[in-house]
């Protein structure tokens, strides 16, 4: 693969000049790159591709003309969602962040963000002063202290006694400025979900059994449409250096309708008649839906200086299997913007996604991530010799659990390290 400047919309345009540690005079800040994450759950290639090919999703298509695309291997053996996205979000193994699943097996309670035993980069960040935003990610209750703003994954669930609704958004007082944003599943009509169904729909006429097989629609699109709307309207009101936000739909709606799509490839049993006529091409359509989405998040971005990186935790496939069962181990990985090239790109892996967003905010990958900056994914605007001193670790010593990571006394020595470096100023 060639690696070339990328050119169109996305055209960078760099004020800083690049100057190599030892150069000009003595150590020069690195220059400052703002980063988008989009996680789009269970995203696969196999209808990416034919899709983009068809002119259906002209958003993502445009990210992968102007930037570059691959394979995004995930862990192995195929885990849950939840650690899957927390090593995206930290660079670490679920031996090292501690989350593995969905649920406590020792209580049978939700996890939370308090068993992470690590920082994710918006804590690393935020504690070298760049401004950070996450909207929706997995298993980010309760909000955790940063220098900006966080929208947990628990915002879209309903208020109720227990504490797990409580903390919801950082600062709190964020919850009432984007609660008219909230969409619960139950007001969604189902007029709005009419565009995931293959014919009309007579919600007068449904059967028990047809209601319970379509409902989900409502819930997971309220759902995405909820962190969607909000994640647009904060990053338009504040711009952050960093932005993660999280989409769930389309693992959820893969889990639902992918064997509707193929029938001849799967056993009868697991194909209901009735919610056949209605969902074959519910997957495609919801796609759609999400690159539309995308798109109008992409017309906020701050145009010259953000790199945007649009990942799954995993691929999909559906038949048989339940649960990671019906996951491939290769997901999707697109970038586009600052500093990236242009063409397909191999060997990327969810590990390499937070040094790779180190490099790109101008700050060196830790030696204690595993992963490996995405050189191959960047350009001469990123140049790789400025990056070859790393640093030991981005660590506090404070760890999740209970620790507040928007400032820590180990934050200075981090940043002491770093001017040392020549990183930071």
């Amino acid at each position: 693969m060639t690696i070339r400047r990328t050119g169109g919309w996305w055209t960078a345009v760099l004020v800083l000049l690049l100057v190599p540690l030892g150069c000009g005079g003595g150590p020069k800040e690195a220059p400052r790159g703002k980063v988008v994450i989009l996680g789009l759950d269970g995203a696969e290639w196999d209808l990416i591709h034919p899709m983009v090919a068809a002119g259906e999703l002209p958003n993502l298509a445009r990210l992968m003309n102007e930037g570059v695309y691959g394979k995004l291997r995930s862990l192995e053996p195929l885990a849950k969602s939840p650690a899957i996205w927390t090593t995206i979000a930290t660079g670490k193994s679920p031996e090292e962040h501690g989350i593995r699943t969905f649920i406590d097996r020792k209580n049978g309670k939700p996890l939370t963000r308090n068993i992470r035993k690590v920082r994710a980069l918006w804590n690393i960040l935020s504690g070298l002063d760049r401004s950070v935003g996450v909207v929706g990610w997995l298993m980010s209750w309760p909000a955790e202290k940063v220098n900006g703003f966080v929208v947990t994954d628990y915002l879209q669930y309903g208020p109720g006694r227990s504490t797990r609704f409580q903390h919801r958004t950082y600062p709190e007082a964020l919850e009432q400025d984007v609660a008219p944003l909230v969409t619960p599943w139950r007001d969604l009509p189902w007029s709005y979900v009419q565009r995931f169904f293959d014919q009309p729909m007579d919600t007068s006429s449904f059967s028990p059994n047809l209601e319970s097989h379509l409902r989900p629609v409502r819930m997971y699109t309220a759902a995405d449409l909820t962190f969607s709307r909000i994640g647009r309207k904060l990053y338009r009101e504040r711009h952050p250096d960093f932005f993660a936000l999280y989409l769930r739909g389309t693992d959820t709606m893969g889990h639902l309708y992918w064997n509707y799509m193929i029938p001849e490839q799967v056993p009868a049993r697991l194909i209901d008649s009735e919610t056949a006529s209605y969902v074959h091409g519910a997957v495609r359509a919801y796609y759609r839906f999400v690159d539309e989405e995308v798109g109008a998040l992409l017309a906020e971005v701050d145009q010259g200086t953000t790199t945007v990186i649009v990942c799954s935790d995993h691929g999909f496939k559906g038949g048989t299997g339940r649960g990671v069962k019906a996951h491939k181990v290769d997901g999707v990985l697109i970038m586009a913007g600052r500093g990236v090239g242009k063409g397909e790109i191999t060997g990327a892996t969810v590990y390499d996604i937070a040094p790779t967003v180190l490099v790109l905010m101008g700050l060196p990958p830790a030696q204690d991530m595993p992963g490996k900056v995405l050189w191959v994914a960047l350009d001469e605007e990123i140049p790789r010799e400025r990056f070859r001193a790393t640093i030991p670790t981005y660590e506090t010593g404070d760890g999740g659990e209970g620790g507040n990571p928007e400032e820590s006394p180990v934050d200075e020595e981090i940043k002491e390290r770093l001017r040392s470096l020549g990183y930071i100023d």
